[in-house]
């Protein structure tokens, strides 16, 4: 059902965006019951080149894109996000296999021919994630 709706999604993207309020940037936060390995896990998944904070303690952000930041904040009481935060790669193969060699299986490549490519994923708690590449 979810991949129907993720496909929905990306006609009516590709159809025209609604206009919205031009914002300087975003944060995304996803709750872990740990922080220092989700830190670790969330580092190997996106990069040794990527930009990472800690701005308080019990908190981890990665910049993920220009004015895109994800947040990971520490809670006792873990429950998955309902949410599902995709991540747009160039070539979706190498980033499979990217991940692939530091031990993350992002799930298996769902093709919508002329439209995109998609998989979707769990991080070890639970929160939603996919990768995706449109032509």
């Amino acid at each position: 059902m979810r991949r129907i709706a993720w496909v929905s999604a990306i006609f009516l993207g590709l159809a025209g965006a609604a206009t919205a309020e031009p914002f300087e940037e975003v944060t995304i936060g996803l709750p872990v019951p740990a922080l220092s390995e989700a830190e670790a896990w969330y580092a190997s998944f996106l990069g040794p080149d990527v930009e990472f904070i800690h701005p308080v303690p019990g908190i981890v952000e990665f910049k993920i894109a220009p004015g895109v930041w994800l947040q990971l904040f520490e809670t006792a009481d873990q429950e998955a996000a309902s949410s599902v935060v995709r991540f747009s790669v160039t070539d979706f193969e190498a980033a499979q296999s990217a991940r692939a060699g530091v031990g993350i299986e992002t799930g298996e490549a769902v093709i919508v021919p002329d439209a995109v490519t998609f998989s979707e994923f769990s991080d070890p708690y639970g929160n939603a994630l996919g990768l995706y590449s449109v032509p």
